[in-house]
């Protein structure tokens, strides 16, 4: 059919004709409709002295010039008269005043009140008479200056006869305001209504939304290539979340041009987000990770050093590990003088870096008044923020600026500044500042479901029609209930229907309706929307119930159902069209058309290839450089060509793979000072060692037993270790150091026994960095540093501190020295020392009460000597071939390396690897 209600107003415009020289008006009812009339008209015979105007465009043209020289007061406007009222006078609000939300809410339901008849408003309830009163003392000092929405709409009307003949074509008004203008315009001239309701020509429905709109990215695709006119395919939405951004993410993978509102505003780019974060900093407490997030954003100048600026690595490594920042003063820590060694011009660079961000945000908490805050924000964007290098970046920074300049419009409306509200100032400007993308009338439309009335359209295609979308359920405003707005939940559904009728109606050949079976965030199943229910009948014959009509329409060839995205991309459905929805999706179709084990090769991308070769090698339990068999580059391992530690070699039996990552790769993960409030097990060892370490030097020295030394080595290393670690909480703190200092006064007690045998100390953290020891095959070069060695009548004893539980230590024998290839230590420990005398004798010392001071050990000999040759003969020689089996560490505490490369997918892969000749003796000794 043809569009007929378009076709009467070419008519009507050509029947008032009767003078050129009248002027005459068409009211439409969106601006996309405006440019389809414009289009009509200038093809239909020329738009001379003709204006084509939505409600707000008329209103803004006649009330601007009536009511001049007084302005239209805007939202952030009345925000900032809303903030002085509360601050004079907050009434009901006096408990929450304070709260950023109340402002917000406030200023969001005056806003509205702005835009309706407050001559007629009354009071039902004391909330809502409270909101009133906040309104009109908001409003009361602008009046001189600013006219409110309402006051336009009844300038408007009263002054309607300058628009000479006027047409209302497809009037569909939301609000009472609305409805007394059309009403007026009508009494003025002629008008035409929007589409007749019409029933839809083809109905989609999809698993969830993302695969219903990558069902309609097919169907536009297809519609283009069957010649229809981009300008003339238009795509509504009930909810533009998650609909707006699926839109615009498919389309643009399809490659599809489009016109419409920005998935994203100002404030979710990241110029906005880094001011807003900044803003909310206390310039005496900036918090290490936030900045740090706004960093790695690369919005920011970054810190200067001689040789270019500190990239953010050397930011994360110098803030997490080599001087531990949470916020406050620990930013102190990286002064002048405080650090040494090669991080010194760093940490001095970072430090002068923050301390002029903390100058800027300072003057901006200090600004007097809104010029001087606005100077200040200048000055913050000017020094802090990078010249931005792409042309959004640049768009985005000189929005900002324009609505930082436009602060000083508010000085003597809103209150005086403060650091919360200069920062909610910008805040609700940044996020009411929504762009659009494209060109009007260029390419597909997408936008709400009221863009579309009144549209000239051949396909009109509306998303989401579910229950919960369309209609949109609408929460009950209690700042603003129906006496006050005028605007009853039944008119607002009266209305939606009313717009989603005639924008489904606005196409003329086709009239498609898709909705989700589900929803992406989970949940129950969704239901067809009510007003979707009269096209499934029509289009299936007979009557269809709301959660029958999978049933009742199966087999119906207009209602098109997508079972899954994998069952789209497998089988081609005509009713969509044989495009596909972007150009992954052609490689996904040239793959599934081949069995999986023929797929390889068939898309001419080595990513790919190697993609489905990983994913093939390890669902298969092929061992391959997928999953740790880097043999063929064997010759690149170098962890065995420098002196090798015990425990590395004792972490390569645990877990192959992450050896790999950690020494191969030399990849790791940085510890975040703020992430744990307390003292860590390794940690709390490491103070504990570092303490005896010192005791026992200075007894090897000549010092007497001294507790008292002892306890005061201690609190020197608790107190160094707490200044180290600032993200400790206090109370968490004061209870692990009563409980470190109690199991060093029990190891005095017991060491003290212990020197009464006879045992006297000879070494502490005795270094060996050359230790050979002979392998089959080939030799290995040893080093390390043992904890203790003691010395009684010619004999020697080895110990290694450990600060757990001995439980893990129990299969430790003089026959199972190693405790079957797993633990090193003590017998090349042994080893470092056997030149100090005979025998040597070996003992793991668990040095707290946790421990009980046990002590797991044997004597050194020849059958021990030999086992530890044996046991590190495999793990070398597996090393030197390039086997790092993907094995996940056996052992309840977590592991953030594991856990960041996926440790569920490890454990598959590892699962997966049987038969595997390569490693069959590590999972002979090792089991899997």
């Amino acid at each position: 059919m043809s569009n007929e209600p378009l076709s009467q107003l070419m008519q009507t415009v050509a029947g008032c004709r009767s003078s050129w020289a009248v002027p005459l008006t068409v009211v439409v009812p969106n601006s996309s409709s405006r440019a389809d009339v414009i289009r009509a008209l200038s093809l239909g015979g020329g738009v001379a002295n003709l204006r084509v105007e939505t409600l707000g465009s008329l209103v803004e043209r006649i009330a601007g010039a009536k009511l001049s020289p007084r302005v239209r007061l805007s939202r952030a406007t009345i925000a900032a008269t809303v903030d002085s009222a509360l601050a004079t006078d907050p009434g009901l609000f006096a408990e929450v005043a304070e709260q950023l939300i109340t402002a917000e809410a406030l200023a969001a339901a005056c806003w509205e009140i702005a835009h309706l008849n407050t001559n007629t408003m009354t009071a039902p309830t004391t909330l809502a008479g409270e909101v009133l009163r906040i309104f009109d003392a908001a409003v009361a000092s602008l009046t001189a200056e600013y006219y409110v929405p309402s006051e336009a709409y009844r300038a408007a009307i009263d002054n309607l006869e300058q628009l000479g003949e006027v047409i209302v074509y497809g009037p569909t008004p939301s609000t009472p305001r609305d409805a007394l203008l059309v009403h007026a315009l009508a009494a003025r001239g002629s008008v035409i209504e929007a589409s007749s309701p019409e029933f839809g020509t083809q109905v989609i429905h999809a698993s969830d939304a993302d695969d219903e709109v990558r069902a309609v990215a097919r169907l536009v695709r297809q519609h283009l290539a069957d010649g229809t006119p981009a300008h003339r395919i238009a795509i509504h939405y009930g909810s533009a979340e998650p609909y707006l951004r699926l839109l615009h993410e498919h389309l643009a993978a399809a490659g599809v041009v489009i016109n419409g509102p920005d998935a994203e505003g100002l404030a979710d780019r990241p110029v906005a987000r880094a001011l807003r974060t900044l803003l909310r900093f206390d310039p005496d407490d900036i918090p290490r990770r936030e900045l740090l997030d706004v960093l790695s954003e690369r919005t920011l100048t970054q810190p200067p050093l001689a040789d270019g600026m500190m990239g953010q690595p050397l930011v994360e490594r110098l803030t997490r590990k080599k001087v531990p920042i949470v916020r406050g003063d620990d930013w102190e820590r990286l002064a002048p003088g405080r650090v040494e060694g090669s991080h010194a011009s760093a940490a001095e660079a970072l430090h002068a870096w923050v301390t002029d961000l903390r100058h800027h945000l300072a003057e901006i908490h200090q600004a007097a008044s809104w010029t001087e805050a606005s100077t200040a924000l200048s000055g913050l964007i000017d020094a802090m923020f990078r010249p931005p290098t792409d042309e959004l970046a640049v768009r985005d920074l000189e929005a900002i600026r324009s609505l930082i300049a436009d602060l000083t419009q508010i000085e003597g409306i809103a209150p005086a500044p403060t650091a919360g509200r200069i920062a909610d100032a910008v805040d609700t400007r940044v996020r009411s500042h929504i762009g659009r993308v494209g060109t009007r009338g260029v390419g597909v439309s997408i936008g709400p479901l009221s863009d579309g009335v009144g549209r000239d359209l051949a396909v009109s295609i509306i998303v989401g029609a579910a229950e919960g979308i369309i209609p949109t359920r609408r929460t009950p405003n209690p700042l603003l209930p129906p006496e006050v707005t005028g605007i009853t939940p039944a008119d607002d559904i009266a209305y939606q229907r009313a717009v989603f009728e005639r924008t489904l109606a606005a196409g003329e050949h086709h009239r498609v309706i898709t909705f989700p079976r589900g929803s992406l965030r989970g949940g129950a199943e969704k239901v067809p929307s009510r007003w979707l229910l009269p096209t499934l009948e029509h289009l299936a014959g007979h009557p269809v119930g709301i959660t029958s009509w999978g049933d009742d329409t199966r087999g119906v060839d207009a209602i098109v159902t997508v079972e899954s995205f994998d069952s789209a991309v497998q089988s081609i459905d005509p009713r969509l069209g044989c495009s596909a929805a972007s150009a992954t999706e052609w490689r996904q179709r040239a793959l599934a058309v081949v069995p999986a084990h023929e797929r390889r090769g068939v898309i001419d991308d080595p990513t790919v290839t190697l993609g489905m070769t990983m994913r093939s090698d390890r669902l298969h339990g092929r061992f391959t450089r997928f999953n740790g068999n880097v043999s063929a580059v064997a010759d690149l391992i170098r962890v065995l060509d420098e002196p090798i530690a015990a425990t590395t070699l004792q972490d390569w039996v645990a877990s192959p793979y992450r050896l790999f990552l950690t020494k191969v790769l030399c990849v790791d993960v940085l510890a975040d000072p703020d992430a744990d409030p307390q003292i860590d097990a390794l940690t709390s060892g490491n103070l504990i060692h570092r303490t005896l370490e010192k005791y026992i030097q200075e007894r090897i020295d000549g010092d007497e037993p001294s507790l008292e030394r002892l306890l005061t080595l201690a609190d020197a290393e608790l107190a160094r270790e707490r200044d180290d670690s600032p993200g400790w909480l206090a109370q968490l703190w004061d209870r692990d150091r009563a409980r470190i200092r109690a199991d060093i006064e029990d190891f005095y007690d017991h060491d003290l026994a212990d020197h009464n045998t006879g045992w006297g100390p000879h070494s502490v953290e005795r270094k060996f960095d050359a230790l050979e020891l002979l392998l089959p095959g080939a030799p290995i070069t040893l080093r390390g540093s043992v904890d203790r060695i003691d010395l009684r009548d010619g004999a020697v004893r080895v110990t290694d501190y450990k600060s757990g539980s001995p439980t893990p230590y129990s299969g430790i024998t003089a026959g199972t020295p190693t405790d079957e290839g797993t633990k090193f230590q003590l017998p090349i420990y042994a080893h470092a020392a056997r030149d100090l005398g005979a025998p040597v004798d070996t003992r793991y010392w668990f040095i707290t009460r946790k421990g009980g001071f046990e002590e797991v050990g044997y004597r050194i000999d020849d059958a021990v000597q030999d086992i530890l040759v044996e046991d590190l003969r495999l793990v070398c020689d597996a090393i030197r071939a390039g086997y790092f089996p993907p094995k996940p560490v056996d052992s309840h505490w977590g592991d953030d390396l594991l856990e960041l490369i996926g440790i569920a997918g490890l454990r598959r892969s590892w699962t997966n690897l049987d038969d595997v000749d390569e490693i069959a003796e590590y999972t002979a000794k090792y089991g899997k």
